[in-house]
């Protein structure tokens, strides 16, 4: 238990040493840091956009319709006589 308090004791004593950065430099990375995110984020949008339209006018349309991707008639399963097995030997 003693070592923990001091551990403790030796933490408060390294958080006095840190110069920690003025408020006024925090607010101006912040916002430089959300201004280069909406800009990244607008880029790729506009990006995707673009090749979205691209792609349409190339004549590859998406499927919507959930009847276009799923069958419309269940698989031919083999079935299975469980009141009489067979046991080969």
């Amino acid at each position: 238990m003693k070592k923990i308090i001091n551990f403790f004791k030796e933490v408060r004593a390294e958080f006095k040493h840190i110069s920690w950065p003025k408020r006024e430099s925090i607010i101006q990375s912040t916002i430089v840091v959300i201004s280069i995110s909406i800009i990244v984020s607008l880029i790729l949008g506009g990006f995707d956009f673009i090749f979205t339209q691209a792609i349409g006018l190339i004549g590859s349309k998406p499927v919507t319709k959930v009847e276009n991707i799923l069958p419309t008639t269940a698989p031919n399963l083999p079935t299975i006589n469980l009141a009489q097995p067979t046991i080969k030997k």
